[in-house]
Order: C-alpha cells, then sequence, then structure tokens
C-alpha cells in the first residue's frame, strides 16, 4: 500500500526540468544553435550522460536575453 502512495505522488509531481529536446523546441532553435547558446552561457546541467535545463533558469535565462 505505501509503495503505491509514493508511485501516485511521483506521477503528480511536475518536472523541474527540459530535456535538450524540449528545450530547443521551447527555444525554437536548430541543435547546433543550441551547443552555441551554451556555451555563450545558457545555463544547463548533465544528468548522467543527459544535458537538461532547469525551467526556472531557462525562463531567466530568456528574460535576460
Amino acid at each position: 500500500m505505501p509503495r503505491e502512495k509514493v508511485d501516485k505522488s511521483d506521477k503528480d509531481m511536475e518536472r523541474v526540468y527540459l530535456t535538450f529536446s524540449e528545450a530547443q523546441r521551447c527555444l525554437g532553435v536548430s541543435h547546433d544553435t543550441m551547443y552555441k547558446l551554451i556555451k555563450q552561457g545558457l545555463p544547463s546541467h548533465k544528468l548522467g550522460r543527459r544535458r537538461v535545463f532547469l525551467k526556472e533558469e531557462l525562463v531567466q535565462w530568456i528574460k535576460e536575453h
């Protein structure tokens, strides 16, 4: 029973990050442009082999640029 509760709350929790592809679509840029933006200071984080973008940081970066 407790396990079911944990699984349910995991589904209800909103993700705080975007994947590379999601951030790319959000910004409306190409794959290559994403890497250029990262080199120019777009905040990103490595999660294992994946690069992710915290929603809050992405919104703040957009406001500043």
